[in-house]
This record gives structure tokens, sequence and C-alpha cells, in this order.
């Protein structure tokens, strides 16, 4: 139920941070910067809606999302490399090959985000 609940959350997330890119690479943005600024809007909004519906944590709010943003600064690398490689080498269109990544980064980051960000009160002493 919490991998739903995750979904869910990170679905509203993910829709951001495909809008904001899709914008942006409509407007004329190089696809990697458009995906920085996507990714993040959407990781701003995953994190607040996950925090409270998904984990029920209302406790040391910075420091989970300064571990949040860590967290999600590994499915961002991992987002611009295998979005690089769908571009440059696969000759997929840039907005096509952001939709190819999302499913495993969302399996990346609810793994990390499960064990570490949202994980017992205790783990963010």
């Amino acid at each position: 139920m919490q991998f739903i609940l995750y979904c869910v959350c990170g679905g509203i997330g993910v829709s951001t941070d495909y809008l904001v890119y899709y914008t942006s690479v409509q407007a004329g943005m190089w696809y990697q910067g458009a995906n920085v600024l996507g990714y993040l809007c959407g990781t701003l909004i995953s994190f607040c809606l996950n925090r409270i519906i998904t984990f029920k944590t209302r406790d040391k709010i910075v420091q989970r999302l300064a571990v949040f943003l860590a967290v999600a600064a590994v499915g961002f690398t991992f987002s611009a490399a295998l979005l690089w490689v769908l571009v440059s080498y696969g000759s997929i269109d840039e907005k096509i090959a952001k939709l190819l990544t999302l499913p495993a980064v969302v399996v990346i980051q609810f793994m990390l985000n499960r064990r570490i960000t949202f994980a017992s009160k205790a783990s963010l002493r």
C-alpha cells in the first residue's frame, strides 16, 4: 500500500517534472537544462506530498528535505545519464526519452527514500 501511495504522490511530482520539462524544451531550452528544472520542481512537490501522505512524517522537516534532495540527486544523475544515452545514442526524441527514464527512477528513489529519508525517527538523529 505504501508503494501505491508513493506512486500516486510521486505521480503528481513526476507529472509536474514532465510538464515543466516539456514546456521548457518546447520553449527552446536545452533538454538537460529542462531536465534539471523539471526534476527540481517535481522533487519538491513529491517531498511535500510523500512526507505527509505516504510516510506520515511531520518531524525533522529540514533534515528530511536535505536527505530527500540527496536521494533525488542520485535519481537525477541516473535520469540525466539515461536521458543522454537515449537521445545521443538511441536517437530518441528528447520528450519521449524523458518518459522512458521515469519508471526506473521512481523505483530507485522509492527504495532509497523508504530506507533513508522517511525511515523511523531514530534514523535522523
